[in-house]
């Protein structure tokens, strides 16, 4: 998927005259419409040389009175049709021959978001515009959209962030970008995103996530860490589970070098990584388990990686004996194939 079709428009005068924005994907539809009103009409000219309408509540003639308008004081014109497909067909048809002869003033801009057969004229429009497709993209494009929107907003974020926010999300561009504002809003002054503020934001309010997950097993709620990991191994791959959890156990074993208090909160907020909103859930969990407990769980938690990496055995198997094991404070020699990874 290629981020920004609009890059090889530079400027007003390169936009074509006649966009069609195509495709069930509102949100990108949305997003090219205000690049090219960005690009093509200043500010503070836009009273003069902006109008956008919704196809079901205009006539074609209103539309091409202005599209055949030139602009004032600027270089270009846009005008906005949204939902063309819900136009009669007779308006259609009259925007089809606008468009084979239309104002090099004017980008006329059209949008249709109807994911079902095109109306004909409809179809010819998209024969002699510029379409820009605007369709779901696929989970092999996710983190590139990611990298693309984070690198977009002065920001950084890493692979396993990355990957992380597609698994807990999905593909609808319009909840990643919620997801990145809420992320963006909680990290603060800092300019890279982690995994770890993924799963604190991106997992917040869902039932069924890494967070809560974290959250279970941090109190100790053996039942409900197992009803979490039987909804999430769907969507989470098993390695981005246990690194997850590697770093909440190893998060909890660095806060007993702390006190509550807002000054060494602030310390321990910054050596974790952990926003100093959530460092109070750090004191809580770590009353819940001894420093013992909390190094068996992270033992626990590097046995079973080399296992599954290593051994033929029943991931889910393994991965609910490992929650079993934490919560519970058991070494990891309880584990299978115990004695063999430590003869090694």
């Amino acid at each position: 998927m290629k981020p920004n079709l609009l890059d090889k428009y530079p400027s007003a005068a390169d936009l074509p005259p006649v966009v069609l924005l195509a495709g069930p994907e509102e949100f990108l539809i949305e997003f090219y419409l205000n690049r090219i009103i960005d690009l093509a009409v200043p500010a503070d000219l836009r009273d003069f040389n902006l109008d956008i309408f919704h196809g079901a509540d205009v006539q074609a003639g209103r539309v091409l009175e202005l599209a055949r308008a030139f602009p004032m004081m600027a270089e270009r014109r846009v005008v906005a049709v949204k939902d063309i497909h819900k136009m009669s067909s007779p308006d259609l048809n009259a925007l089809y021959d606008y468009c084979r002869s239309p104002n090099p003033a004017t980008c006329l801009v059209l949008t249709s978001s109807d994911s079902g057969r095109p109306k004909q004229a409809v179809a010819k429009i998209q024969k002699i515009a510029e379409v820009f497709p605007c369709k779901p993209i696929y989970e092999n494009q996710i983190g590139a959209w990611i990298e693309f929107e984070v690198k977009q907003r002065g920001y950084r974020i890493d692979p396993e962030a990355v990957q992380l926010l597609a698994m807990q999300v999905g593909t609808k561009l319009r909840d990643l970008k919620n997801e990145l504002d809420k992320i963006i809003l909680y990290i603060g002054d800092r300019k890279e995103i982690t995994s770890s503020d993924v799963s604190a934001v991106a997992g917040v309010g869902k039932e069924y996530s890494i967070f809560a997950l974290q959250n279970a097993l941090g109190e100790k709620q053996l039942r409900q860490a197992l009803q979490i990991y039987r909804n999430i191994k769907i969507h989470v791959p098993v390695q981005v589970i246990l690194s997850q959890l590697s770093r909440f156990f190893h998060n909890i074993l660095i806060a007993y070098g702390f006190r509550p208090g807002q000054a060494q909160d602030r310390e321990l907020a910054s050596a974790t990584g952990v926003s100093p909103y959530f460092v109070r859930d750090l004191h809580k969990f770590k009353r819940r388990y001894t420093v013992q407990e909390i190094e068996n769980a992270l033992e626990n938690l590097r046995q079973v990686d080399y296992s599954l990496k290593n051994f033929r055995i029943q991931e889910d198997v393994l991965m609910e004996q490992l929650l079993i094991q934490i919560v519970k404070g058991y070494p990891s020699g309880y584990l299978p194939f115990a004695e063999k990874i430590h003869a090694t």
